[in-house]
């Protein structure tokens, strides 16, 4: 379907030769798509006061992606790591 910009409203209003009326179109659908997606995060971290004011914290995350398919950007397995340390000062 070929459509400019300036036709839009007529198009949304279900004006001109195109219906699009969500509410229609959504009632010609007759299966859904079986795709499925897991993902599993784990995260371990923990927390060390040098002082009573004066902190360090650290985690680390790993994740693991699952998909049954490929979906439409293509296979999405994979496995990611990331982590996160910083330091703090309570006032």
């Amino acid at each position: 379907m070929d459509w400019d910009f300036a036709e839009r409203d007529s198009l949304i209003m279900g004006g001109g030769d195109y219906n699009y009326d969500t509410w229609e179109l959504n009632n010609l659908m007759d299966e859904y798509s079986d795709l499925s997606y897991e993902q599993y995060q784990m995260t371990v971290g923990g927390t060390y006061n040098f002082t009573e004011t004066f902190y360090g914290n650290a985690s680390f995350t790993y994740d693991i992606f699952d998909a049954k398919e490929e979906f439409v950007s293509g296979d999405e397995d994979g496995t990611a790591y990331y982590g996160y340390a910083g330091i703090g000062w309570r006032f």
